[in-house]
Protein backbone atom coordinates (compact mmCIF):
# COMPACT_ATOMS: atom_id res chain seq x y z
CA UNK A 1 0.00 0.00 0.00
CA UNK A 2 1.59 3.29 -0.75
CA UNK A 3 1.66 5.89 1.46
CA UNK A 4 -0.30 8.50 0.31
CA UNK A 5 -3.24 5.72 -0.07
CA UNK A 6 -2.00 4.50 3.47
CA UNK A 7 -2.37 8.28 4.80
CA UNK A 8 -5.68 8.56 3.68
CA UNK A 9 -7.55 5.57 4.85
CA UNK A 10 -5.96 6.55 8.43
CA UNK A 11 -7.61 9.93 8.10
CA UNK A 12 -11.02 8.75 7.55
CA UNK A 13 -11.97 6.86 10.18
CA UNK A 14 -9.40 10.07 12.55
CA UNK A 15 -12.04 12.83 10.89
CA UNK A 16 -15.09 10.91 11.38
CA UNK A 17 -13.98 10.06 15.09
CA UNK A 18 -13.08 13.57 15.49
CA UNK A 19 -16.44 14.49 13.98
CA UNK A 20 -18.88 12.09 16.42
CA UNK A 21 -17.22 13.33 19.35
CA UNK A 22 -17.29 16.68 18.90
CA UNK A 23 -21.32 16.87 17.90
CA UNK A 24 -22.68 13.74 20.21
CA UNK A 25 -20.18 14.85 23.20
CA UNK A 26 -18.31 18.56 23.34
CA UNK A 27 -21.51 20.41 21.73
CA UNK A 28 -23.91 18.74 23.83
CA UNK A 29 -22.01 19.16 26.98
CA UNK A 30 -20.94 22.80 26.51
CA UNK A 31 -24.44 23.48 25.81
CA UNK A 32 -26.07 21.60 28.71
CA UNK A 33 -23.01 23.02 30.83
CA UNK A 34 -24.20 27.01 29.48
CA UNK A 35 -27.81 26.19 30.27
CA UNK A 36 -27.56 25.13 33.56
CA UNK A 37 -25.06 28.58 34.39
CA UNK A 38 -28.33 30.18 33.10
CA UNK A 39 -30.70 28.55 35.54
CA UNK A 40 -28.38 29.43 38.80
CA UNK A 41 -27.86 32.94 37.35
CA UNK A 42 -31.97 33.01 37.17
CA UNK A 43 -32.23 31.42 40.43
CA UNK A 44 -30.37 34.30 42.39
CA UNK A 45 -32.28 36.75 41.06
CA UNK A 46 -35.42 34.68 41.29
CA UNK A 47 -36.88 36.99 44.41
CA UNK A 48 -37.07 40.02 41.74
CA UNK A 49 -37.74 39.06 38.60
CA UNK A 50 -41.14 39.24 37.67
CA UNK A 51 -40.39 36.65 34.84
CA UNK A 52 -40.06 33.73 35.97
CA UNK A 53 -39.94 30.83 33.72
CA UNK A 54 -43.01 29.19 34.10
CA UNK A 55 -45.05 32.67 33.17
CA UNK A 56 -43.14 33.64 29.95
CA UNK A 57 -44.87 33.11 26.40
CA UNK A 58 -42.09 32.39 24.46
CA UNK A 59 -41.93 28.78 23.96
CA UNK A 60 -40.91 26.04 21.90
CA UNK A 61 -43.47 24.13 19.56
CA UNK A 62 -42.56 20.86 17.70
CA UNK A 63 -44.19 18.68 14.97
CA UNK A 64 -43.90 17.45 11.41
CA UNK A 65 -43.57 20.00 8.10
CA UNK A 66 -45.08 18.62 4.85
CA UNK A 67 -44.57 18.90 1.10
CA UNK A 68 -46.38 17.68 -1.51
CA UNK A 69 -45.99 18.55 -5.32
CA UNK A 70 -48.94 17.75 -7.31
CA UNK A 71 -47.98 18.82 -10.89
CA UNK A 72 -45.85 17.56 -13.12
CA UNK A 73 -44.61 15.15 -11.28
CA UNK A 74 -45.78 13.52 -8.27
CA UNK A 75 -43.42 14.28 -4.96
CA UNK A 76 -43.77 14.39 -1.40
CA UNK A 77 -41.78 14.14 1.72
CA UNK A 78 -42.20 14.78 5.55
CA UNK A 79 -39.75 15.66 8.07
CA UNK A 80 -39.55 16.25 11.88
CA UNK A 81 -40.08 20.07 12.88
CA UNK A 82 -39.23 22.81 16.04
CA UNK A 83 -39.89 26.22 16.15
CA UNK A 84 -39.30 28.83 18.66
CA UNK A 85 -42.42 30.97 19.19
CA UNK A 86 -40.92 34.59 20.58
CA UNK A 87 -43.37 36.88 22.37
CA UNK A 88 -41.92 39.88 20.72
CA UNK A 89 -42.50 42.02 23.98
CA UNK A 90 -39.92 39.38 25.72
CA UNK A 91 -37.47 39.10 23.22
CA UNK A 92 -35.35 41.85 24.52
CA UNK A 93 -35.27 40.37 28.03
CA UNK A 94 -34.49 37.01 27.01
CA UNK A 95 -31.83 37.49 24.39
CA UNK A 96 -30.68 40.77 24.96
CA UNK A 97 -29.68 43.62 23.10
CA UNK A 98 -28.92 41.56 19.93
CA UNK A 99 -32.52 41.59 18.66
CA UNK A 100 -32.63 45.08 18.33
CA UNK A 101 -30.71 47.47 15.74
CA UNK A 102 -27.15 48.51 16.02
CA UNK A 103 -27.25 51.36 18.56
CA UNK A 104 -29.90 50.04 21.26
CA UNK A 105 -28.27 49.47 24.68
CA UNK A 106 -26.06 47.27 25.77
CA UNK A 107 -26.98 44.63 27.88
CA UNK A 108 -27.35 40.70 28.36
CA UNK A 109 -30.61 39.35 28.51
CA UNK A 110 -31.93 36.61 31.13
CA UNK A 111 -30.60 33.49 28.57
CA UNK A 112 -26.86 34.59 29.09
CA UNK A 113 -24.67 32.68 28.42
CA UNK A 114 -26.96 30.53 26.13
CA UNK A 115 -28.13 32.94 24.09
CA UNK A 116 -24.64 32.97 22.91
CA UNK A 117 -25.73 29.39 21.12
CA UNK A 118 -29.63 30.34 20.20
CA UNK A 119 -30.37 33.92 19.43
CA UNK A 120 -33.05 36.35 17.82
CA UNK A 121 -31.27 38.24 15.77
CA UNK A 122 -32.87 41.41 14.41
CA UNK A 123 -30.18 41.11 11.17
CA UNK A 124 -32.33 37.66 10.59
CA UNK A 125 -35.41 39.34 10.14
CA UNK A 126 -37.04 42.02 7.54
CA UNK A 127 -33.90 42.30 5.72
CA UNK A 128 -35.04 44.59 3.03
CA UNK A 129 -35.33 47.46 6.14
CA UNK A 130 -39.51 46.86 5.92
CA UNK A 131 -40.68 49.29 8.60
CA UNK A 132 -37.51 51.24 9.51
CA UNK A 133 -38.56 54.80 9.78
CA UNK A 134 -36.38 57.74 10.95
CA UNK A 135 -36.01 56.47 14.22
CA UNK A 136 -32.70 53.24 13.85
CA UNK A 137 -33.48 51.71 17.05
CA UNK A 138 -37.12 50.77 16.21
CA UNK A 139 -37.68 47.54 17.98
CA UNK A 140 -38.85 44.45 15.36
CA UNK A 141 -42.18 44.56 16.57
CA UNK A 142 -42.44 48.28 16.38
CA UNK A 143 -41.37 47.97 12.65
CA UNK A 144 -44.20 45.36 12.12
CA UNK A 145 -46.73 48.00 13.07
CA UNK A 146 -44.92 50.49 10.64
CA UNK A 147 -44.96 48.20 7.67
CA UNK A 148 -48.70 46.40 8.48
CA UNK A 149 -49.65 50.72 8.48
CA UNK A 150 -48.01 50.99 4.90
CA UNK A 151 -49.35 47.68 3.12
CA UNK A 152 -52.63 48.98 3.95
CA UNK A 153 -52.25 52.14 3.32
CA UNK A 154 -52.89 53.33 6.87
CA UNK A 155 -56.35 51.41 7.23
CA UNK A 156 -55.18 49.33 9.98
CA UNK A 157 -53.14 51.67 12.46
CA UNK A 158 -51.65 49.58 14.66
CA UNK A 159 -48.23 51.71 15.42
CA UNK A 160 -49.11 52.83 18.92
CA UNK A 161 -50.43 49.28 20.14
CA UNK A 162 -47.36 47.77 19.00
CA UNK A 163 -44.83 50.36 20.23
CA UNK A 164 -42.60 49.39 23.26
CA UNK A 165 -44.12 49.51 27.00
CA UNK A 166 -47.68 49.77 25.24
CA UNK A 167 -50.52 48.52 27.73
CA UNK A 168 -54.29 48.13 28.11
CA UNK A 169 -56.85 47.26 26.13
CA UNK A 170 -55.50 48.76 22.90
CA UNK A 171 -52.03 46.86 23.50
CA UNK A 172 -51.46 44.09 20.73
CA UNK A 173 -48.92 41.14 21.22
CA UNK A 174 -47.19 39.99 18.17
CA UNK A 175 -45.75 36.66 18.30
CA UNK A 176 -42.70 35.38 16.15
CA UNK A 177 -42.87 31.70 14.55
CA UNK A 178 -39.07 31.11 13.60
CA UNK A 179 -35.88 29.56 13.98
CA UNK A 180 -33.69 31.26 16.07
CA UNK A 181 -29.75 31.32 15.22
CA UNK A 182 -27.94 28.33 16.02
CA UNK A 183 -24.68 27.72 16.51
CA UNK A 184 -24.10 30.93 14.65
CA UNK A 185 -26.70 29.90 11.56
CA UNK A 186 -29.55 30.99 10.62
CA UNK A 187 -31.63 29.77 8.23
CA UNK A 188 -35.34 30.19 7.60
CA UNK A 189 -37.32 29.43 4.50
CA UNK A 190 -40.30 30.75 6.53
CA UNK A 191 -41.43 33.36 9.59
CA UNK A 192 -44.46 34.07 10.49
CA UNK A 193 -45.44 36.94 12.78
CA UNK A 194 -48.68 36.82 14.05
CA UNK A 195 -50.30 39.89 15.07
CA UNK A 196 -52.62 39.02 18.18
CA UNK A 197 -55.45 41.18 19.54
CA UNK A 198 -56.62 40.66 23.15
CA UNK A 199 -59.58 38.37 24.03
CA UNK A 200 -61.98 38.43 26.58
CA UNK A 201 -61.53 35.63 29.77
CA UNK A 202 -63.91 33.41 28.36
CA UNK A 203 -61.84 32.82 25.06
CA UNK A 204 -59.07 30.40 24.56
CA UNK A 205 -57.83 31.09 21.33
CA UNK A 206 -56.09 34.14 20.34
CA UNK A 207 -57.97 36.92 17.55
CA UNK A 208 -55.65 37.17 14.82
CA UNK A 209 -55.66 40.55 13.40
CA UNK A 210 -52.49 40.34 11.01
CA UNK A 211 -50.28 37.81 9.69
CA UNK A 212 -46.97 38.97 8.25
CA UNK A 213 -45.41 36.19 6.32
CA UNK A 214 -41.40 36.42 5.75
CA UNK A 215 -40.10 33.96 3.47
CA UNK A 216 -36.99 33.39 2.14
CA UNK A 217 -35.14 31.68 -0.73
CA UNK A 218 -32.21 29.55 -1.04
CA UNK A 219 -29.32 29.98 -2.45
CA UNK A 220 -30.16 33.32 -3.41
CA UNK A 221 -30.31 34.32 0.08
CA UNK A 222 -33.41 36.72 -0.72
CA UNK A 223 -36.05 37.59 1.34
CA UNK A 224 -39.87 38.63 0.24
CA UNK A 225 -42.42 40.00 3.11
CA UNK A 226 -46.70 39.32 2.51
CA UNK A 227 -48.87 41.26 5.00
CA UNK A 228 -51.94 39.32 5.28
CA UNK A 229 -55.34 41.49 6.00
CA UNK A 230 -57.92 42.04 4.35
CA UNK A 231 -57.34 46.13 3.80
CA UNK A 232 -53.56 44.55 2.69
CA UNK A 233 -52.41 45.56 -0.73
CA UNK A 234 -51.19 41.99 -1.05
CA UNK A 235 -54.42 40.54 -0.24
CA UNK A 236 -57.07 39.46 -2.95
CA UNK A 237 -59.21 37.55 -0.51
CA UNK A 238 -59.67 36.53 2.45
CA UNK A 239 -62.30 34.72 5.10
CA UNK A 240 -62.62 33.50 8.29
CA UNK A 241 -64.34 30.33 8.94
CA UNK A 242 -65.30 28.79 12.37
CA UNK A 243 -64.23 25.51 13.39
CA UNK A 244 -66.34 22.50 13.31
CA UNK A 245 -63.73 20.66 14.70
CA UNK A 246 -63.98 19.78 18.61
CA UNK A 247 -60.50 18.56 19.36
CA UNK A 248 -59.01 21.91 17.62
CA UNK A 249 -61.62 25.05 17.91
CA UNK A 250 -59.71 27.88 16.40
CA UNK A 251 -61.18 29.37 13.37
CA UNK A 252 -59.82 29.40 10.44
CA UNK A 253 -57.97 32.44 8.44
CA UNK A 254 -57.66 32.08 5.06
CA UNK A 255 -55.68 34.40 2.68
CA UNK A 256 -55.81 33.66 -0.91
CA UNK A 257 -52.89 36.57 -2.80
CA UNK A 258 -50.67 36.40 -5.73
CA UNK A 259 -47.12 34.70 -6.03
CA UNK A 260 -44.43 37.69 -6.60
CA UNK A 261 -41.06 36.41 -5.17
CA UNK A 262 -38.68 33.33 -6.74
CA UNK A 263 -38.71 30.43 -3.54
CA UNK A 264 -38.41 27.56 -5.73
CA UNK A 265 -36.05 26.87 -9.07
CA UNK A 266 -38.80 24.27 -10.03
CA UNK A 267 -41.80 26.46 -10.05
CA UNK A 268 -42.70 29.72 -11.97
CA UNK A 269 -43.77 32.83 -10.70
CA UNK A 270 -47.66 32.21 -12.40
CA UNK A 271 -48.83 31.16 -8.98
CA UNK A 272 -51.49 32.19 -6.87
CA UNK A 273 -50.69 31.06 -3.21
CA UNK A 274 -53.92 29.96 -0.67
CA UNK A 275 -52.62 30.02 2.91
CA UNK A 276 -54.95 28.72 5.68
CA UNK A 277 -53.88 29.90 9.36
CA UNK A 278 -54.81 28.04 12.79
CA UNK A 279 -53.76 29.02 16.28
CA UNK A 280 -54.53 27.91 19.53
CA UNK A 281 -52.26 28.60 22.52
CA UNK A 282 -51.25 24.95 22.35
CA UNK A 283 -51.08 24.74 18.74
CA UNK A 284 -50.16 26.08 15.20
CA UNK A 285 -51.25 24.91 12.08
CA UNK A 286 -50.21 26.61 8.64
CA UNK A 287 -51.38 24.93 5.32
CA UNK A 288 -50.10 26.93 2.29
CA UNK A 289 -51.46 26.16 -1.73
CA UNK A 290 -50.00 27.19 -5.15
CA UNK A 291 -52.24 27.32 -7.48
CA UNK A 292 -51.71 27.98 -11.13
CA UNK A 293 -53.57 30.31 -13.37
CA UNK A 294 -55.17 28.53 -16.11
CA UNK A 295 -56.94 29.82 -18.78
CA UNK A 296 -59.28 26.29 -19.24
CA UNK A 297 -59.81 26.23 -15.48
CA UNK A 298 -62.19 28.88 -13.55
CA UNK A 299 -60.30 28.22 -10.03
CA UNK A 300 -57.08 27.28 -11.68
CA UNK A 301 -55.24 24.34 -10.90
CA UNK A 302 -53.49 22.75 -7.76
CA UNK A 303 -49.48 22.17 -8.28
CA UNK A 304 -48.20 22.32 -4.83
CA UNK A 305 -49.42 22.33 -0.75
CA UNK A 306 -47.16 22.54 2.24
CA UNK A 307 -47.81 23.02 5.78
CA UNK A 308 -47.13 22.19 9.25
CA UNK A 309 -48.32 21.24 12.23
CA UNK A 310 -46.89 22.21 15.75
CA UNK A 311 -47.71 21.39 19.43
CA UNK A 312 -46.36 23.94 22.26
CA UNK A 313 -43.87 22.25 24.61
CA UNK A 314 -44.84 22.98 28.16
CA UNK A 315 -42.76 25.40 29.48
CA UNK A 316 -41.05 24.13 32.87
CA UNK A 317 -38.56 25.92 35.69
CA UNK A 318 -35.42 24.50 33.59
CA UNK A 319 -36.77 26.64 30.19
CA UNK A 320 -33.28 27.06 29.75
CA UNK A 321 -32.32 23.23 30.08
CA UNK A 322 -35.60 22.95 27.09
CA UNK A 323 -34.14 24.73 25.19
CA UNK A 324 -30.27 23.40 25.57
CA UNK A 325 -31.91 19.79 24.82
CA UNK A 326 -33.84 20.76 21.58
CA UNK A 327 -30.75 22.01 19.86
CA UNK A 328 -28.64 18.69 21.31
CA UNK A 329 -31.14 17.07 19.78
CA UNK A 330 -31.37 18.69 16.39
CA UNK A 331 -27.82 20.03 16.01
CA UNK A 332 -27.14 22.96 13.42
CA UNK A 333 -30.80 22.57 12.55
CA UNK A 334 -30.57 25.15 10.01
CA UNK A 335 -27.82 23.86 8.28
CA UNK A 336 -29.49 20.80 8.27
CA UNK A 337 -32.87 22.23 6.39
CA UNK A 338 -30.30 23.43 3.93
CA UNK A 339 -29.15 19.79 3.38
CA UNK A 340 -33.11 18.11 2.86
CA UNK A 341 -34.05 21.42 0.92
CA UNK A 342 -30.84 20.92 -1.39
CA UNK A 343 -31.35 16.69 -1.17
CA UNK A 344 -35.00 16.88 -2.11
CA UNK A 345 -34.08 19.48 -4.88
CA UNK A 346 -31.58 16.69 -6.44
CA UNK A 347 -34.46 13.63 -6.49
CA UNK A 348 -36.73 16.42 -8.48
CA UNK A 349 -34.08 16.82 -10.82
CA UNK A 350 -33.65 12.76 -11.15
CA UNK A 351 -37.43 12.91 -11.59
CA UNK A 352 -36.88 15.00 -14.72
CA UNK A 353 -38.74 18.42 -13.08
CA UNK A 354 -37.41 21.28 -15.07
CA UNK A 355 -35.10 23.52 -13.39
CA UNK A 356 -36.12 27.39 -13.54
CA UNK A 357 -33.41 30.06 -13.60
CA UNK A 358 -33.80 33.15 -11.06
CA UNK A 359 -36.00 35.59 -13.37
CA UNK A 360 -34.18 38.36 -12.37
CA UNK A 361 -30.91 36.54 -13.27
CA UNK A 362 -29.93 36.51 -9.28
CA UNK A 363 -26.35 34.78 -8.80
CA UNK A 364 -24.57 34.38 -5.32
CA UNK A 365 -21.70 32.17 -4.12
CA UNK A 366 -23.40 29.35 -3.37
CA UNK A 367 -25.70 29.68 -6.21
CA UNK A 368 -22.53 29.11 -8.60
CA UNK A 369 -20.78 26.59 -6.79
CA UNK A 370 -24.36 24.32 -6.81
CA UNK A 371 -24.45 24.95 -10.38
CA UNK A 372 -21.23 23.75 -10.79
CA UNK A 373 -21.40 20.28 -8.58
CA UNK A 374 -24.66 19.41 -10.14
CA UNK A 375 -24.03 20.24 -14.24
CA UNK A 376 -21.67 16.87 -14.89
CA UNK A 377 -24.98 15.25 -12.57
CA UNK A 378 -27.39 16.88 -14.93
CA UNK A 379 -25.33 15.88 -18.18
CA UNK A 380 -24.87 12.31 -17.01
CA UNK A 381 -28.70 11.77 -16.73
CA UNK A 382 -29.58 13.70 -19.74
CA UNK A 383 -27.09 10.99 -21.90
CA UNK A 384 -28.62 7.94 -19.32
CA UNK A 385 -31.72 9.25 -20.87
CA UNK A 386 -31.01 9.92 -24.50
CA UNK A 387 -29.57 6.45 -24.05
CA UNK A 388 -32.74 4.98 -22.74
CA UNK A 389 -35.03 6.52 -25.64
CA UNK A 390 -32.97 5.24 -27.89
CA UNK A 391 -33.02 1.84 -26.76
CA UNK A 392 -37.37 2.08 -26.76
CA UNK A 393 -37.54 3.16 -30.12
Amino acid sequence: MTPPLYAFLWLLPTTAGILIITFAVIIPAYTLLLAAIVIIRQRKNSATDVHAWSNISTSIFRGSVFHIRHKPTVHSFSYPLFFSVVDLDEANPLFGNDVYTVGADEGRGKLWPLSKLMMLRDVDHLKNGEGITESKMSSMKERIGNLIYERTNGKLDLRSALKDGASGSDARKVLLVTHLMYYGYCFNPVSLYYVLKPTNENSSDPYIEAIVVEVSNTPWNEMSIYVLHRDSVDVSECSVIQSTDKGFSAPSYQYKFRKNFHVSPFMTMDHDYDWTFRMSQDRIHVLAKMIKREQSSKDGELYFTAGFDITRTPTTKYYPMQLAWIICRFPIYCFVIQIWIHYEAIKLLMKGVQFIPHPEGSETAASKAIATLMGPVLSLKDMIDSRLKSKSE
